[in-house]
């Protein structure tokens, strides 16, 4: 790990973030007990992100995976159901928006026609017939378009917005850290591409999106898009080349998309943080395929994300992030959610990388101000405190939590600490813009109870 990491690891526990759309707070992950890889990797996730504690949930495979593959009934069983009881026993259930899953998890479910983890977890377990996932005909309520040339496009919306409008019917979203079986990364690859998602937060970069037709039928099945994206992306300020030069010896690779059953990734110079590349292929993210270039890959050439379908997909652009992944990005949206809202029907891909990656965050700042020192009992009062960058920005409400759970809402808490158990705790607030795009920053401070 480099001094900078470092320093952002051990940094003292009054903590303060650039304002994100998806909140730490809000993302369960999920780790293989019987890993040692995976729970390391897992909790070190968690400390960069400063995701509590309570929301990393253990799960038992139980020798249930064949290879990369996981019958529908044992994930319902080992991963599915023990997750969502953890959820609900440990009083988070009311928060969680989406999960991820860290290194050593089967990525396909084997199902009549195969869905990946995903694509199960997006739809809770409850997967459609064979037919509406091998024609894409399962449309995500998620998906903000475009879903056809000169079709309609939706406004973006984070996923706190969007569960508010659906209630019950929210999917469950999802992601892994990396992928470190055969064809994968190292587990220094996947550190790496998930500490420069830590790294882009709130840089508001200045580099290139490149959309590479390559006159395959993976490209042509997507490249009626590319147009419309560069020209809303032109006015996040963001640049983007549609071309058919693939961007060797270029470094400033804020985002490559193309279409192509094999790429040279090492030949882009520099991935900057945050980059999500992608090269819609059948067998990117299928691992006991050694046809093809694999989505791992990219992360091996330095992009911080990527994406590929774990089974035959045929060349259907619905199952693959659309080109207006990169302006979702650039409104302010999470890696996450930016891959939701461009994905149609995302039931046999496998998204890889840091879910808060966050590049166009804005770097505000909320603080937790009337704090007392000291060993404490009874109860005591804080308020809440904004510096904004701009001062047109409204945050409409605050959320207080303690060790991970909610305790009260509003610009002042009083925080009872009769109840807890003698020790070091953990007292957040975060503050929640207005809009369709939710931002959100958070403060943490520790404090000990006698």
């Amino acid at each position: 790990m480099n001094v900078k990491s470092v320093l952002f690891v051990l940094c003292a526990l009054f903590f303060c973030v650039s304002a994100h759309a998806l909140g730490p707070h809000e993302l369960l992950v999920l780790a293989n007990e019987d890993s040692e890889e995976s729970v390391d990797l897992a909790r070190r996730y968690m400390e960069w992100r400063r995701v509590p504690d309570c929301n990393l949930v253990l799960i038992n495979l139980s020798g249930e995976t064949k290879g990369l593959a996981i019958s529908l009934k044992a994930f319902r069983k080992h991963i599915l159901t023990p997750a969502k009881k953890a959820v609900a026993a440990r009083g988070i259930d009311d928060h969680i928006l989406a999960w991820v899953y860290s290194t050593d998890f089967p990525t396909r479910i084997t199902t009549e026609e195969g869905v990946s983890l995903i694509g199960a977890t997006f739809l809770k377990g409850d997967v459609p017939d064979a037919e509406s996932i091998l024609r894409a005909t399962y449309a995500s309520p998620l998906f903000a378009g475009p879903d056809r040339t000169k079709g309609t496009r939706s406004a973006s919306q984070t996923f706190g917005r969007a569960a508010r409008m659906l209630g019950n019917d929210m999917p469950i979203p999802s992601m892994m850290l990396g992928f470190t079986g055969e064809r994968g990364n190292t587990i220094e690859e996947v550190r790496a591409a998930l500490w420069r998602g830590v790294e882009s937060d709130a840089t508001a970069p200045t580099g290139t999106v490149y959309l590479v037709k390559t006159g395959d039928v993976r490209s042509r099945c997507r490249d009626w898009q590319y147009g419309g994206a560069k020209r809303e992306m032109a006015l996040e300020n963001v640049e983007a080349v549609v071309t058919d030069v693939f961007p060797t010896g270029k470094r400033d690779v804020l985002g490559l998309m193309t279409g192509s059953a094999v790429v040279r990734s090492e030949a882009v110079a520099g991935f900057l943080p945050g980059a999500m590349a992608e090269h819609l292929t059948s067998f990117g993210a299928a691992f006991e395929q050694a046809a093809q270039s694999k989505v791992t890959l990219w992360i091996k050439a330095g992009a911080t994300l990527t994406a590929g379908t774990v089974v035959e997909p045929r060349a259907m652009y619905k199952k693959f992030p659309t080109a207006r992944f990169y302006f979702y990005y650039a409104q302010g949206c999470t890696a996450i959610e930016s891959f939701f809202l461009s994905l149609s029907s995302p039931l046999q891909i496998l998204l890889l990388g840091d879910p808060l990656a966050s590049p166009w965050a804005v770097d505000d700042r909320v603080r937790i101000a009337g704090m007392p020192r000291g060993p404490l009992q009874g109860s005591f009062s804080v308020s809440s405190t904004l510096d904004r960058t701009d001062p047109m920005r409204f945050y409409s409400h605050n959320l207080w939590m303690v060790d991970g759970r909610v305790i009260g809402k509003g610009r002042e808490q009083t925080v009872d600490v009769s109840d807890l158990d003698p020790g070091t705790h953990t007292l957040r607030v975060v503050a929640y813009s207005a809009g369709l795009v939710r931002r959100q920053i958070f403060a943490l401070e520790g404090f000990d109870v006698q």
